[in-house]
């Protein structure tokens, strides 16, 4: 059983803005669109899912028909951004700690899986090591983290930088998603600390390996970051930290099902062999999901009986 730790149901890998707009607008779309992204992990053996967050509202149809799929779906409803800062794809805006409070009680009403916190922008395809500001003051994202804690919720960050990703393992996160432009210092911090690490090599592999006409002008700068990238992500397996499998489906060229045999092929060119992949696929996408061997084995023998 293999698990996706990183996707997004309301993105297709293509013109997600026109996706986006014809799921909000057409239920009978929606639903359509839903079951035919979970049927593309269901078809390749991915059996469980960790959405990266949206704010289209989709997560009570998504999870309604992961369930009638027998796919496991954990999604954090929508993920936290602040205000005025990148976010607004996949969360909703925070501006303060009574906005914190807030938002809380609605993902605790709605029964979030978990929290994703978006702590910094993204990766800047023209300028070498240049990422989007981190959006939270310290002591915001701290409290933050505390209040998923309180509430037993796992917290998912979106970082890039090794300032913002020393500010996440601080503060103590579980998992780092992304995470360009690490130092050996994060990374030996991420170990001692037991964090989780989903380096999201298939965006920016699929458009090198694609030869995409839309970014032909900073290909040679994308691959320059994808090769750091896939070389801190050998350091980290080397040292011993814990990587999962997690493709950021539905981003641009990455499309859901595929994408994760995509992330698995750039991290085997990273220099990790395939029997480890293999372990790290179910293993530690399990941990990072919160599931046990028993739902694992429930889900396996649901799908070997459909059979």
């Amino acid at each position: 059983m293999f698990i996706e730790t990183h996707m997004h149901i309301s993105l297709n890998g293509d013109n997600s803005k026109k996706y986006r707009r014809m799921l909000s607008e057409d239920e009978k779309f929606a639903e359509d669109s839903l079951r035919r992204i979970f049927a593309s992990y269901k078809a390749r053996g991915i059996l469980a899912l960790r959405d990266g967050g949206d704010n289209t509202e989709l997560y009570q149809m998504a999870r309604k028909i992961a369930g009638e799929e027998g796919v496991i779906y954990k999604t954090p409803i929508y993920g936290l951004y602040k205000k005025g800062h990148y976010g607004g794809l996949i969360g909703k805006p925070v501006d303060g700690i009574k906005d914190i409070d807030e938002h809380f009680k609605d993902l605790v009403r709605k029964k979030a899986d978990f929290v994703k916190i978006v702590l910094s922008g993204i990766v800047s395809f023209k300028e070498h090591e240049k990422v989007g500001d981190i959006g939270f003051k310290k002591e915001e994202f701290e409290y933050i983290v505390k209040k998923a804690k309180d509430s037993s919720l796992s917290v998912m960050v979106h970082v890039n930088s090794s300032e913002g990703v020393k500010m996440a393992i601080d503060a103590g996160v579980n998992s780092i998603e992304h995470g360009y432009y690490l130092t050996y210092e994060n990374l030996y911090a991420m170990k001692e600390k037991d964090i989780i690490w989903v380096p999201t090599l298939a965006p920016l592999g699929n458009i090198i390996y694609s030869n995409d006409k839309k970014y032909k002008s900073v290909k040679s700068n994308i691959k320059s970051i994808f090769e750091g990238q896939c070389e801190k992500v050998k350091q980290a397996w080397d040292i011993g930290v814990k990587i999962a499998v997690g493709s950021d489906a539905g981003a641009y060229r990455v499309y859901h099902g595929s994408g994760f045999f995509d992330e698995l092929i750039y991290m085997n060119k990273s220099g990790i062999r395939k029997r480890d992949l293999l372990s790290m696929a179910c293993n530690n996408g399990a941990e990072v999901l919160g599931i046990t061997k028993n739902e694992i084995k429930d889900v396996e023998d649901r799908i070997a009986n459909e059979g």
